[in-house]
């Protein structure tokens, strides 16, 4: 017969388990908001904080690939945010969170070496490196390419994956590879591969979307297609209303440009 007291614990353990990770599961999605509410508003003590919440998962070994792949997020974050002000004196606090993604970011992959969105993070946090350190480019951009590689290869239809080859193509000179019309076609289709996206786990990455019509916006105003960039922008934040790098740096330069073709 089984023994009630023995039968009573084993309910608790199990419960306390399951409360447990119900509860690291919670503070994961609660980082994850925070991050997005961060990235928006560029606000670096919001995204420590939600570092800091995603640090406090790395343990749990159900989920702590996701813990250090939205904690190397919210540090790549930071060291975006730091790099846009153009002080050099923020050099080494860039480093370091530059430094902080990669490491957590490889534990990710360590997990699981399959996990394209790991490796996609990673090569983009080198391709930031590059930018930061460029004396160490040719060993970065090593770095960089097998990461890219790596996700393509893993999950080529990826909407992320897309967009990010996309804005490398953008970016890179041609004579190194890049090619902006090749760009704007991955760009178009990272967009239908977004809308066709159905994330069905909370915890897994689902950024992007935004960003898709953020840098075609940016495509169209290079072209001098004032009319597409707006409309570009416009669906950015349909997607994501408190987009803060549409509001406050690419639409004003949009306003500048229309502003202008309207004096002449």
């Amino acid at each position: 017969m089984r023994n009630p007291v023995v039968f009573a614990v084993v309910i608790l353990v199990t419960f306390g388990a399951s409360v447990q990770a119900q509860s690291n599961r919670e503070i994961l999605l609660e980082g994850k908001e925070m991050l997005q509410v961060g990235a928006n508003h560029s606000d670096l003590d919001k995204l420590l904080r939600a570092r800091t919440l995603f640090e406090q998962i790395v343990d749990d070994d159900s989920l702590a690939i996701f813990a250090h792949y939205y904690a190397a997020s919210a540090a790549s974050e930071m060291a975006n945010i730091l790099a846009e002000l153009d002080d050099s004196a923020h050099q080494p606090k860039i480093l370091d969170y530059t430094q902080y993604a990669i490491d957590h970011i490889q534990a990710a992959i360590d997990w699981d070496e399959t996990f394209a969105e790991g490796w996609l993070m990673l090569s983009a946090t080198y391709g930031f490196k590059i930018t930061v350190k460029p004396l160490s480019a040719v060993s970065l951009s090593r770095k960089f390419s097998r990461a890219m590689s790596r996700a393509r290869d893993l999950a080529p239809d990826n909407p992320r994956v897309v967009l990010m080859k996309a804005i490398t193509d953008y970016n890179l000179p041609r004579i190194v590879g890049g090619d902006k019309d090749r760009a704007v076609d991955g760009l178009r289709r990272a967009a239908r591969l977004f809308a066709e996206e159905i994330v069905e786990d909370p915890l897994l990455p689902s950024w992007g979307h935004d960003q898709t019509y953020a840098r075609l916006g940016i495509a169209f105003m290079d072209r001098g297609n004032l009319e597409e960039a707006r409309m570009s922008f416009e669906r950015a934040l349909e997607i994501n209303p408190d987009f803060g790098w549409v509001k406050r740096m690419l639409l004003p330069s949009l306003e500048e440009l229309e502003a202008a073709s309207a004096r002449n």
